[in-house]
């Protein structure tokens, strides 16, 4: 089987966000090597979601046994499952910290209202990103990301608020603010207790991705078929 990071990297974009699972049923030949070749999709779950394509970018990472005919290998076929899960969600570390004051939180939610441009370039950038969604529902997949993102602005923004005045003293916001020299880099473990609040925003979202899509759409999985045979 392929590695965790073949499968990470290959699963749909919108349904990974989105904490949606799902599987692809393909039928391949299978060379007396074990190489597999000539892929199609018998089946995949839920439908439209991408997962058929998926399934056919890794299935030349799988090996099988070939069959044997009089103690020889010989070219075959082989029916097989594969399932893409995101695996079980788990709460972010909370911030052990101490917390910015108020006036170090306002000065930084000041320094982020001046930074509205990234909001364009957010949805921007959801108009063009690749959902991996079938073409006939990506317009209203596209309009869920977008209804998705508008309903979480301002946590966004007061999550951000938060994330950088944890991380940025009073004199490393001032200069931020007036565009002097490069910010240091803050030590990675700081970066993720201080990103708790940020973690927890996208669980959230993608419970309201998964929700508003499954209220259209059928996000059931069902059982695609079997486990894998191999015929000659």
């Amino acid at each position: 089987m392929p590695d965790a990071d073949a499968m990470s990297e290959a699963y749909p974009a919108f349904a990974y966000m989105a904490g949606l699972e799902g599987a692809a049923t393909l039928r391949c030949a299978v060379a007396p090597d074990g190489v597999l070749s000539l892929c199609r999709v018998d089946e995949a779950r839920p439908a439209g979601l991408g997962f058929d394509r998926a399934g056919l970018s890794v299935a030349s990472l799988f090996r099988a046994s070939p069959a044997r005919l009089d103690g020889s290998t010989i070219t075959s076929s082989v029916r097989f499952t594969i399932r893409f899960q995101t695996g079980e969600v788990e709460a972010p570390l909370p911030w052990t910290g101490p917390e910015p004051t108020p006036e170090h939180l306002a000065a930084t939610r000041e320094f982020v209202e001046q930074l509205e441009s990234w909001k364009l370039r957010g949805d921007e950038e959801i108009e063009t990103m690749n959902l991996d969604v079938d073409p006939d529902r990506e317009p209203r997949v596209r309009a869920i990301f977008l209804a998705v993102k508008a309903e979480f602005l301002e946590r966004e923004k007061e999550t951000g608020t938060l994330f950088l005045a944890r991380l940025l003293t009073p004199e490393q916001l001032a200069d931020a603010v007036a565009g002097r020299g490069d910010q240091p880099v803050p030590p990675d473990e700081l970066y993720i207790r201080a990103s708790d609040a940020w973690d927890q925003m996208g669980i959230d979202s993608g419970q309201r991705l998964k929700q508003l899509y499954c209220a259209e759409f059928d996000c059931r999985t069902g059982s695609p078929v079997s486990p894998a045979t191999s015929t000659p």
